[in-house]
């Protein structure tokens, strides 16, 4: 697991602007207070220049307070409100989370444990591991097996506290492929299938994409916070209506998430 920098989230641009307001909001605060209390910078100093100085450096230590105040609120997760629904996003193991865990897999729900076809690396891969090591392998494969319903992308079959999400097609090099409207379309009948099975239990996700898979029709693929802003997004234009916390659980590439940039999600 990457180690997460806390101070990485000091480079969004926006916490710098949204700290002005604050910063005069702190400012005015404590003029109020110390006038009350009939204490000015006059009573320190006649010197006009002092005075001054002593004023603009109390402006800059508001805004700093400010700064560091907001960050302290964002350093390592965020919690945003999303249709009345408390979507938070972290770091974690999503394996070591109590609840639904979504891992996606391609639209055959392989379960082969052949790293030709799922990568070891990889979230499917990582769980058939375990299945297999927990001796479960078997029961998996025919609990998935049993299911055998016609399945297009977006859709969810389950296995004890899992959600496997049919996120790719693959081709005939068993490479994982999508593009960027089906991966949209993908999360938006995903969300549908959560809001079907979820029966009150947290959600916790990875970035979904974010691995092995390969987008069609770029020239780069999406960065982990696009993946991100684009779940998030789907989450809020769809109709679900859960009555349960959604958890987005990042292991690696924690530093390429700047929380704070996410907040405006707030508002959605």
């Amino acid at each position: 697991m990457e180690k997460q920098n806390i101070f990485y989230q000091f480079k969004s641009k926006r916490l710098w602007k949204d700290s002005v307001a604050i910063g005069f909001a702190i400012f005015g605060v404590v003029s109020a207070i110390l006038g009350v209390l009939g204490v000015s910078f006059s009573e320190i100093s006649d010197n006009v220049w002092i005075i001054l100085l002593a004023t603009i450096a109390s402006l800059i230590f508001s805004y700093l307070a400010a700064v560091v105040w907001q960050w302290w609120n964002i350093k390592d997760n965020v919690t945003l409100k999303i249709r009345g629904i408390n979507v938070t996003v972290r770091q974690g193991d999503i394996f070591k989370e109590k609840g639904w865990k979504v891992i996606g897999v391609d639209d055959n729900f392989s379960t082969s444990e052949d790293d030709m076809i799922i990568s070891h690396s990889s979230l499917h891969g990582q769980l058939i591991k375990q299945l297999k090591q927990n001796g479960e392998i078997e029961a998996f494969k025919t609990a998935i097996s049993k299911d055998s319903r016609d399945i297009s992308l977006g859709c969810v079959k389950t296995y004890n506290d899992y959600i496997l999400l049919a996120l790719t097609r693959l081709n005939s090099d068993n490479e994982a492929h999508t593009d960027n409207t089906k991966y949209e379309s993908t999360l938006r009948k995903m969300w549908q299938e959560i809001g079907r099975i979820y029966s009150g239990k947290p959600i916790y996700l990875p970035i979904l994409g974010d691995g092995i898979i390969r987008f069609d029709g770029v020239s780069e693929k999406p960065s982990p916070f696009e993946l991100l802003r684009c779940m998030l997004c789907t989450l809020k234009t769809s109709n679900i209506q859960l009555k349960a916390p959604i958890t987005i659980v990042i292991y690696d590439r924690i530093n390429e998430i700047n929380f704070y940039n996410l907040k405006g999600f707030n508002t959605l």
